[in-house]
């Protein structure tokens, strides 16, 4: 499944120390997810009860190869009110020659008394994903889990965990990628599952599951952008018009494009920005991809990241420098910029740019100090024919950092244990909408959101 922040904790798996891990998305509290170190004690019992099963069937633990939800014990609090209920525990039985992965569920009985209840089985290879989700809007949350079938191969099966028993809700093979996201704001929520068509004849699609009379059914698809090579992310996120959408960004053979989906009125799942003539969303191609769909300005609504190339210093050379134009996408198809933005990835930073410095402007890297720990970007001013230089942005990491941002005309923009990132900004060549307090503002250090993924 495509990345989901959940946090999650791995205590050890020895006699007496629980493997313990966060159960799923929307918890009330980071406090409601694990219990601490201090506490495994408490738990000895419940290890005494897997060791047993383990035994019994003949199994060593089951490697969860992605998600946030890896560890192979985890404490679950299906219902929502803070008590941690159940706990899954994955394994693999070794002598299986049909079914080897097993999911078992233990029930709490009492203050250390865990009871296995039922255990589900799984073939493949191995576990791709776990997720927990209310699928079914009954408050209580469904166990997700990617069974791996194969290289790039995969089944995606959801469970009701019921306090005897569970119930198979779905069991859908796919090859790319799934997500969950409440697409019909309905309260709970759907899967849109992420297919890569292996014929060649453009039949990628998004297919969308909704619960209906005791099952995950799917209702809808949508085609996405034709020759994908591989869907790179999904994530949900809001359109600029306030519906939920899902943004799947997909690799292509000279870049990435971005299919913008959301669910109709009628109930019909489109892409918004696919092209009907091209079958690709070209409004949001890009051969530049350093820097990845994100909400750049903290709204709720996931904007798309468009290259503008700088012109170069010298005409004979080609230009790697790029302004960013941040897309933003209405539930008709529509866009809008939401900010221009300079973003340095190998130095770490982005700057968002005032109104007027594209087309004006261009930028050139000078690392000619790197060996004195001092990288620098230099924006310049196009006057006619020439470029004249009014503002540098540095990045100091060497011993002496302090003394170089110091130095005269430079004022420090952020500062941590490593690194100091500092301006020197000169008004006399332009008048740039921008003076010391205005670039503290805009300067930004880039965070793991904004790296390409």
């Amino acid at each position: 499944m495509f990345k989901k922040t959940i946090k999650a904790l791995l205590l050890g798996m020895m006699l007496g120390l629980l493997a313990l891990a966060a159960s799923g998305c929307g918890f009330k509290s980071v406090d409601s997810l694990y219990a601490l170190p201090g506490l495994a004690e408490e738990y000895a019992g419940l290890q005494r009860n897997i060791n047993d099963t383990m035994q019994s069937l003949g199994a060593e633990y089951a490697v969860i190869s992605y998600g946030s939800n890896t560890s192979t014990i985890q404490l679950i609090d299906l219902d929502g009110d803070n008590d941690q209920e159940a706990a899954a525990v994955f394994l693999r039985v070794t002598n299986a020659d049909e079914k080897p992965l097993r999911v078992c569920v233990f029930r709490r009985t009492g203050e250390d008394d865990y009871r296995l209840v039922y255990t589900l089985e799984g073939e493949g290879t191995s576990i791709n994903s776990v997720a927990y989700e209310d699928l079914t809007g009954d408050g209580s949350r469904e166990m997700i889990v990617s069974w791996q079938m194969g290289a790039g191969v995969h089944t995606l099966a959801a469970y009701a965990l019921n306090l005897l028993d569970s119930n198979e809700l779905m069991s859908v093979t796919y090859n790319e990628g799934y997500l969950a996201s409440d697409l019909d704001k309905d309260g709970d929520r759907e899967l849109v599952v992420l297919q890569q068509d292996g014929s060649g004849t453009g039949n990628d699609r998004a297919e969308y599951y909704d619960f209906q009379d005791g099952s995950m059914v799917m209702t809808t698809s949508a085609l996405l952008s034709q020759g994908m090579r591989d869907v790179v992310s999904a994530r949900a996120a809001l359109l600029a018009d306030g519906r939920p959408g899902v943004y799947v960004t997909l690799g292509m053979d000279e870049g990435q494009v971005t299919d913008v989906l959301t669910l109709n009125g009628d109930g019909t799942l489109t892409n918004l920005t696919r092209d009907p003539v091209t079958g690709v969303s070209r409004a949001t191609f890009r051969s530049y991809t350093e820097v990845a769909p994100a909400d750049i300005d903290g709204d709720g609504v996931l904007e798309i990241p468009i290259p503008e190339a700088l012109e170069p210093l010298d005409p004979e050379s080609p230009s790697n420098q790029y302004f960013l134009r941040w897309r933003r996408f209405d539930s008709n198809g529509r866009s809008s910029v939401a900010c221009v933005t300079y973003h340095s990835t190998v130095d770490g930073w982005y700057l968002t740019l005032p109104d007027g410095w594209a087309g004006r402007v261009t930028a050139a890297r000078d690392d000619s100090n790197s060996g004195r720990g001092e990288r620098a970007v230099v924006f310049y001013l196009r006057l006619g024919s020439e470029y004249r230089p009014f503002l540098t942005i540095y990045r100091l990491t060497g011993s002496n950092r302090q003394a170089r941002a110091n130095m005269a005309g430079r004022f420090t923009l952020y500062s941590d244990s490593s690194t100091i990132y500092c301006a020197a900004l000169d008004p006399s060549v332009w008048v740039s909408g921008v003076d010391e307090s205005g670039l503290l503002e805009r300067f930004n250090v880039i965070t793991a959101e904004w790296s390409a993924n």
